[in-house]
């Protein structure tokens, strides 16, 4: 399937995600909606791992439970923020996360970081202020 078509089933499918779990966290505790969150997302990696016959252990697989940690602690804070902030707030907000991979990825691994690229950063910052004002 085409990338972008992904992109935007992954775009709508997390919206959805992020709108269901500020309505949970209004009378859930927010560790309790992580919890069972984050099991049932299991699921469907595991059929998608197991069908596409890549199920086996690989030397990247420590990088890639780091990986993992990160998420799940990333899962964390981003419900304890849920419970205790506007949904209009959190969510922009922690969609930022997509500057850290890009600005590291030039410090780190070399990749490219043009004029659109800040660009980009600068007006992603500045939605972030307007949306949380």
């Amino acid at each position: 399937m085409d990338y972008r078509i992904l992109s935007i089933f992954t775009l709508l499918l997390w919206g959805a995600w992020g709108l269901m779990t500020k309505i949970l966290t209004r009378d859930t505790p927010a560790e309790t909606v992580a919890f069972w969150s984050t099991l049932a997302s299991i699921l469907p990696i595991l059929i998608y791992t197991v069908a596409a016959g890549t199920m086996h252990w690989v030397k990247s697989a420590p990088l890639a439970i780091i990986s993992g940690l990160s998420a799940g602690l990333a899962t964390v804070c981003f419900y304890l923020a849920l419970k205790g902030g506007p949904a209009s707030v959190v969510l922009p907000l922690t969609g930022m996360y997509i500057v850290v991979p890009a600005v590291l990825g030039y410090l780190l691994l070399r990749e490219p970081l043009n004029v659109n690229h800040l660009f980009g950063i600068i007006f992603a910052v500045l939605a972030i202020i307007f949306l949380s004002r």
